[in-house]
C-alpha cells in the first residue's frame, strides 16, 4: 500500500519538475531594460526590419521533457527509500529505457534499485550499471 503511495507522490513530483522545466524555458527569451542614451550621443539610427522581429525562444523538446520526468521520478523514488537513498545512484531515461550508474554496497541493493525502477510508470526496460563497491 505504501509503495503505491510512493508512485503517486512520484508521478505528482515528475509533473512538477515538467512544469519548472517549461516555466524555466518561458523566461528565456526576456531581455533587459535599453540602456538610457548619453546626453551628447548622436541620434539613433533606424533599424532594419529584419533586425527589429522578435526571434522565438528555443522551443522545449517534449520527448527531453518526458525523458528528463522520468529520470526524475526514478530518482524520486530512491530517494524516498530508506536503503537506496543513501547511494549516489545517476539515473539517464530514454523512451522509456532507464539506465542505473553509480555504486552500491552489496548485490541486494543493485537488485532492489533495478527492481523499483522498473516498477516506475512509464519504464519499459531498464540497464542496471550499478557497481557494487563495499563501504559505498
Amino acid at each position: 500500500m505504501s509503495f503505491q503511495c510512493a508512485i503517486f507522490d512520484v508521478r505528482a513530483f515528475a509533473a512538477a519538475m515538467a512544469a519548472i522545466c517549461c516555466l524555466g524555458v518561458a523566461g528565456c527569451g526576456k531581455t533587459s531594460p535599453p540602456e538610457e542614451p548619453a546626453k551628447n550621443a548622436a541620434p539613433p539610427v533606424a533599424a532594419s526590419p529584419a533586425k527589429s522581429q522578435k526571434t522565438e525562444p528555443p522551443r522545449l523538446d517534449p520527448a527531453a521533457a518526458a525523458d528528463a520526468a522520468l529520470a526524475a521520478a526514478v530518482k524520486a523514488v530512491f530517494a524516498a527509500d530508506s536503503r537506496l537513498k543513501s547511494f549516489a545512484i545517476d539515473v539517464r531515461a530514454a523512451d522509456g529505457a532507464v539506465e542505473l550508474f553509480g555504486t552500491v554496497d552489496a548485490k541486494s541493493s543493485r537488485e532492489k534499485a533495478a527492481n523499483i525502477a522498473a516498477a516506475v510508470a512509464g519504464v519499459k526496460s531498464v540497464k542496471n550499471h550499478l557497481m557494487l563497491v563495499s563501504g559505498s
